[in-house]
């Protein structure tokens, strides 16, 4: 009796390349063919992990395959293709079930039974772990050797000692002069007043190479004090290795890897004082501005979000600048703008300029152009009936919010009026004081007037709209 049939194919990211979807789909072919069936579609993911379900396109086009034709097999070489995860194993066969579709693969020559495929897909997910096991217990051991388990740090290079057969010993690092210069050089700059963004920027203008990437940007010179990240937290510029300061999980709903602070007794340290770049007085003045500048952010700071987790949206993560390929997030009071002009930073397919596309547009007026401009039969109407009401009920609380919304604009207005005044005397004071100009003050300044003009763009945009929104997610979906 003729089959129809599915093939997947999938290769990791650390063993093997395109060549393996290639092989597994002749594999596939060749299977098919000798037993006369029908061979419908193919579908692939190239370089994903097993371990990963929502970011694998190719699983989730063959299961919405699935859904709309009649199918008989889905095949594939053998079930470590299909996932490496106990619970996405479980989800992709009650799905398959449901629609009375069989699990086949290359290897059995057979179809898999659903305790193989459980007992399979559990064997392979403790492979994984002990996998990530092995990998960081050998990172430790080399860490108490005093070799490195990660990239290099900007201002070390690998080290060329050869054993006693003449081959070099992997992991071993040492100062490379003409780097640690700059980092001397960028400590500096700093404990002398110089803001990151203008280390970044004075660093680019002598086209030196970033540590990263081709240029350089504040970020990556300031890092996180709490992290210990950037170029002036990292602690081994004063000759000690910090290590398993944090550890790695992924987030089963996002699939993202995130990071957790490991408690302290869990650290390895070692003191390495070869590897000292930055003396011990320079680093102690850095930390001192670095505290410094805090507090004094802390006390002038009138951005309240920097405290607060920022909201997800219908757009979040999908827009793109048109310029420069940058992220378009909320920036302000609820429009979206290219991160990278506001951070001007140096991008390298502009040969090193900054993005110049200054514009903006509300949260509200994009997510309606998207939705009029999505027809309605690409959604289930469970779908499109979740989404309009969702905007419905954030049209109906903009609606009841616009008198309230307008005083606290006009509140808000005021306070950053008499913040700029209060920023304005103090950099006045300091300068008849003779003391340096803190480059912060000045970022602080220009940050509030960016959110000034976003306020007064947003209290002329505070009308009630004119169309009635009920009846326009009517018309779209009849």
């Amino acid at each position: 009796m003729t089959k129809n049939v599915l093939f997947y194919a999938r290769y990791s990211t650390d063993r093997q390349n395109e060549v393996s979807i290639e092989t597994q789909t002749e594999l596939g072919k060749t299977f098919v063919a000798d037993r006369d069936w029908k061979l419908v579609a193919t579908y692939s993911d190239s370089a994903i992990s097993g371990t990963t379900f929502t970011s694998r396109p190719g699983i989730q086009q063959l299961l919405a395959h699935v859904k709309r034709e009649r199918i008989d097999v889905v095949l594939c070489v053998n079930v470590d293709r299909l996932s490496r995860d106990v619970e996405h194993t479980s989800k992709i066969l009650k799905d398959l079930n449901y629609h009375d579709c069989a699990i086949w693969t290359v290897e059995a020559g057979r179809a898999v039974t659903d305790m193989e495929l459980h007992m399979r897909s559990t064997m392979s997910h403790e492979l994984v772990e002990q996998g990530r096991t092995r990998t960081r217990e050998g990172m430790k051991t080399a860490v108490r050797k005093g070799k490195a388990t990660t990239c290099l740090s900007y201002g070390y290079k690998l080290s060329q000692q050869r054993d006693e057969n003449g081959d070099r010993i992997k992991g071993l690092r040492e100062i490379d002069p003409v780097k640690a210069e700059i980092v001397r050089g960028i400590f500096k700059d700093y404990v002398d007043g110089v803001s990151p963004a203008a280390i970044a920027q004075k660093l680019n203008d002598l086209q030196i190479p970033g540590a990263r990437t081709k240029y350089w940007r504040d970020t990556t010179i300031r890092g996180s004090v709490t992290d210990g990240n950037g170029i002036l937290n990292n602690v081994l510029y004063v000759g000690k290795v910090v290590w398993n300061k944090q550890k790695f999980r992924k987030d089963p709903t996002t699939e993202r890897r995130t990071s957790r602070a490991n408690d302290m007794d869990e650290w390895e340290f070692m003191d390495k004082p070869e590897l000292r770049i930055v003396s011990d007085e320079l680093w102690e003045r850095a930390k001192q501005r670095q505290a410094e500048s805090r507090e004094e952010f802390d006390r002038h700071s009138a951005n309240r979000l920097n405290a607060t987790h920022r909201p997800e949206y219908l757009l979040s993560r999908m827009l793109q600048c048109a310029e420069c390929g940058g992220p378009y997030a909320i920036s302000g009071k609820d429009r979206y703008s290219c991160t990278n002009r506001k951070k001007r930073l140096p991008i390298d397919e502009l040969d090193g300029e900054c993005c110049t596309n200054s514009k903006t547009i509300t949260r509200h007026e994009l997510e309606e152009r998207v939705l009029n401009c999505l027809p309605v039969a690409f959604y289930s109407i469970e779908t499109f009936d979740r989404i309009s009401q969702k905007m419905i009920a954030q049209e109906v609380t903009k609606l009841k919010s616009v008198p309230s919304r307008k005083d606290q604009i006009a509140t808000e207005l005021a306070k950053i009026k008499s913040t700029q005044a209060g920023l304005m005397q103090q950099i006045q004071d300091r300068h008849a004081e003779g003391r340096p100009r803190l480059a912060i003050l000045d970022d602080q300044l220009d940050g509030l007037e960016v959110t000034r003009e976003q306020l007064a763009l947003e209290l002329a945009a505070t009308e009630a709209p004119t169309e009635d929104f009920q009846e326009k997610i009517a018309k779209l979906k009849h």
